[in-house]
Protein backbone atom coordinates (compact mmCIF):
# COMPACT_ATOMS: atom_id res chain seq x y z
CA UNK A 1 0.00 0.00 0.00
CA UNK A 2 0.78 3.70 -0.01
CA UNK A 3 1.87 4.85 3.05
CA UNK A 4 1.56 8.57 2.67
CA UNK A 5 -2.06 7.97 0.76
CA UNK A 6 -3.18 6.02 4.37
CA UNK A 7 -1.51 8.86 6.39
CA UNK A 8 -3.73 11.25 4.40
CA UNK A 9 -7.05 8.75 4.70
CA UNK A 10 -7.04 8.88 0.65
CA UNK A 11 -8.35 5.43 0.02
CA UNK A 12 -8.58 5.26 -3.47
CA UNK A 13 -5.01 6.07 -3.81
CA UNK A 14 -3.95 4.10 -1.33
CA UNK A 15 -6.00 0.82 -3.32
CA UNK A 16 -3.88 1.71 -6.37
CA UNK A 17 -0.50 -0.13 -4.88
CA UNK A 18 -2.98 -3.39 -3.50
CA UNK A 19 -2.46 -6.79 -5.18
CA UNK A 20 -5.32 -8.97 -5.38
CA UNK A 21 -4.74 -12.63 -4.00
CA UNK A 22 -6.45 -15.49 -2.95
CA UNK A 23 -5.93 -17.51 0.47
CA UNK A 24 -7.81 -20.15 1.80
CA UNK A 25 -7.74 -18.94 5.46
CA UNK A 26 -7.26 -15.25 6.92
CA UNK A 27 -4.08 -16.29 8.58
CA UNK A 28 -2.67 -16.94 5.31
CA UNK A 29 -4.23 -13.24 3.91
CA UNK A 30 -2.34 -11.84 7.20
CA UNK A 31 0.70 -13.47 6.50
CA UNK A 32 0.79 -12.51 3.00
CA UNK A 33 -0.38 -8.93 3.81
CA UNK A 34 2.29 -8.72 6.19
CA UNK A 35 5.19 -9.75 3.80
CA UNK A 36 4.36 -7.96 0.93
CA UNK A 37 3.37 -4.47 3.62
CA UNK A 38 6.50 -1.88 2.68
CA UNK A 39 8.25 -1.07 6.22
CA UNK A 40 6.92 2.45 7.43
CA UNK A 41 9.69 5.16 6.33
CA UNK A 42 10.83 7.17 9.10
CA UNK A 43 10.48 10.98 8.69
CA UNK A 44 14.34 12.54 7.49
CA UNK A 45 12.96 16.04 9.81
CA UNK A 46 12.90 13.57 13.18
CA UNK A 47 16.11 11.41 12.10
CA UNK A 48 18.68 13.59 12.14
CA UNK A 49 21.35 11.39 12.37
CA UNK A 50 22.47 7.90 10.32
CA UNK A 51 20.63 5.13 11.98
CA UNK A 52 24.01 3.04 11.50
CA UNK A 53 26.92 5.42 11.93
CA UNK A 54 25.48 7.90 13.65
CA UNK A 55 26.63 11.06 11.53
CA UNK A 56 24.76 13.77 11.42
CA UNK A 57 23.24 14.61 7.68
CA UNK A 58 24.54 17.54 6.43
CA UNK A 59 24.74 19.14 2.71
CA UNK A 60 27.70 15.95 2.23
CA UNK A 61 26.45 13.40 4.12
CA UNK A 62 22.67 13.56 2.34
CA UNK A 63 20.15 10.74 4.09
CA UNK A 64 17.85 7.94 2.20
CA UNK A 65 15.82 5.24 3.67
CA UNK A 66 16.47 1.60 3.66
CA UNK A 67 14.21 0.21 1.38
CA UNK A 68 13.82 -2.90 3.76
CA UNK A 69 13.05 -1.62 6.94
CA UNK A 70 12.31 1.78 6.45
CA UNK A 71 15.13 3.53 8.82
CA UNK A 72 17.27 6.56 7.59
CA UNK A 73 20.83 6.21 6.63
CA UNK A 74 23.90 7.99 4.92
CA UNK A 75 25.17 6.79 1.47
CA UNK A 76 28.35 5.44 3.09
CA UNK A 77 25.93 3.19 5.08
CA UNK A 78 23.68 1.93 2.38
CA UNK A 79 24.20 -1.38 0.40
CA UNK A 80 22.70 -1.09 -3.26
CA UNK A 81 20.22 -4.29 -3.95
CA UNK A 82 18.87 -5.31 -7.34
CA UNK A 83 15.21 -4.16 -7.15
CA UNK A 84 14.41 -8.05 -7.43
CA UNK A 85 15.68 -9.20 -3.91
CA UNK A 86 12.78 -6.75 -2.34
CA UNK A 87 9.35 -7.38 -2.93
CA UNK A 88 7.86 -4.77 -5.70
CA UNK A 89 5.79 -2.81 -2.97
CA UNK A 90 9.01 -1.93 -1.39
CA UNK A 91 10.15 -0.04 -4.55
CA UNK A 92 8.11 2.79 -4.59
CA UNK A 93 10.24 4.23 -6.89
CA UNK A 94 10.40 1.43 -9.17
CA UNK A 95 14.27 1.67 -9.39
CA UNK A 96 16.18 -0.77 -10.59
CA UNK A 97 18.28 -0.90 -7.78
CA UNK A 98 17.46 0.07 -4.25
CA UNK A 99 19.45 1.07 -1.23
CA UNK A 100 19.70 -1.14 1.84
CA UNK A 101 20.92 -0.52 5.89
CA UNK A 102 24.27 -2.75 6.32
CA UNK A 103 22.27 -4.06 9.16
CA UNK A 104 19.54 -5.78 6.50
CA UNK A 105 22.06 -6.71 4.38
CA UNK A 106 24.16 -8.49 7.06
CA UNK A 107 20.98 -10.25 8.35
CA UNK A 108 19.93 -11.15 4.93
CA UNK A 109 23.60 -12.99 4.47
CA UNK A 110 23.40 -14.31 7.94
CA UNK A 111 20.12 -15.96 6.86
CA UNK A 112 21.31 -17.07 4.25
CA UNK A 113 24.47 -18.82 5.90
CA UNK A 114 22.47 -20.23 8.26
CA UNK A 115 19.84 -22.19 5.61
CA UNK A 116 23.04 -23.22 3.85
CA UNK A 117 24.60 -24.53 6.88
CA UNK A 118 21.63 -26.46 8.11
CA UNK A 119 21.30 -24.18 11.49
CA UNK A 120 17.61 -24.57 11.94
CA UNK A 121 17.47 -22.77 15.26
CA UNK A 122 19.56 -19.60 13.90
CA UNK A 123 18.02 -19.35 10.80
CA UNK A 124 14.14 -18.67 12.99
CA UNK A 125 16.44 -16.43 14.91
CA UNK A 126 17.39 -14.43 11.96
CA UNK A 127 14.07 -14.74 10.64
CA UNK A 128 12.08 -13.75 13.91
CA UNK A 129 13.83 -9.87 13.46
CA UNK A 130 11.55 -9.43 10.58
CA UNK A 131 13.39 -8.06 7.95
CA UNK A 132 14.19 -11.43 6.39
CA UNK A 133 11.45 -11.73 3.59
CA UNK A 134 10.45 -15.10 2.08
CA UNK A 135 9.60 -14.36 -0.56
CA UNK A 136 12.06 -12.37 -2.71
CA UNK A 137 15.53 -14.03 -3.77
CA UNK A 138 19.18 -13.48 -2.43
CA UNK A 139 21.17 -12.53 -5.43
CA UNK A 140 20.82 -13.15 -9.01
CA UNK A 141 23.37 -15.75 -9.76
CA UNK A 142 24.41 -16.31 -13.21
CA UNK A 143 20.81 -14.95 -14.08
CA UNK A 144 18.52 -17.61 -12.14
CA UNK A 145 17.01 -16.88 -8.99
CA UNK A 146 18.15 -18.13 -5.93
CA UNK A 147 15.55 -18.14 -3.01
CA UNK A 148 15.48 -18.90 0.27
CA UNK A 149 13.81 -22.57 -0.31
CA UNK A 150 16.86 -23.10 -2.30
CA UNK A 151 19.33 -23.08 1.01
CA UNK A 152 17.35 -24.93 2.80
CA UNK A 153 18.93 -28.23 4.01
Amino acid sequence: TNQKALDNNNIQEASKALRAFSVPTRQQAEALARAWAPPRMLPFVENTKCYTCEGKFAVFRRPCHCRNCGVCICSGCAVQWPSKMIPDTYNIKKESLVNICKTCDWLCSAFRSALLDGNRDQAIAIHATGNVNLVTPFANVKGELFYPVHCAV
